[in-house]
């Protein structure tokens, strides 16, 4: 990967982050509640997808040893250079998938919290209309 790709999606993965924050702050203001039949169709999307970036992560551990390049200077340092884009600084595969991760599971646990919002104005829709349904009973007789 050439260091504008780098740039750009270390950019694209922190817009990510950014915009799962502001999900995270409309449902705690309890400005977006979400049908639990949507929501559950987008957690279970998400949960597959941190499963496989989970695979990937364990495969990408594989990647950390030095290959065989040879003993000469420029084969080992080829070699290191290839284990350290694996995992190392933090543009390496596996520290962008574990961020990715993350902002996965920051992205279930919002859908989480707007599914309970939503069951929550639900529950209280339904206790408001009771109370009127049992006034307006009690008024009858």
């Amino acid at each position: 990967m050439s260091e504008a790709e780098e740039v750009r999606a270390t950019r694209t993965l922190a817009r990510s982050a950014a915009s799962i924050k502001e999900l995270r702050r409309a449902v705690e203001s309890n400005d977006l509640r979400l049908d639990p039949a949507a929501g559950e169709q987008i957690r279970t999307a998400l949960e597959d997808q941190m499963s496989t970036v989970d695979g990937w992560l364990s495969r990408a551990s594989g990647l950390t040893a030095n290959a065989p390049l040879g003993q000469n200077p420029v084969g080992q340092a080829m070699a290191a250079k290839f284990a350290s884009r694996a995992e190392g600084g933090e543009n390496s595969f596996s520290d962008v998938l574990t961020k990715y991760r993350a902002v996965l599971e920051e992205a279930r646990d919002a859908i989480n919290a707007a599914m309970r919002t939503y069951e929550q104005a639900d529950e209280r829709a339904a206790d408001d209309f009771r109370k009127i349904a049992d006034d307006a009973f009690r008024n009858r007789a």
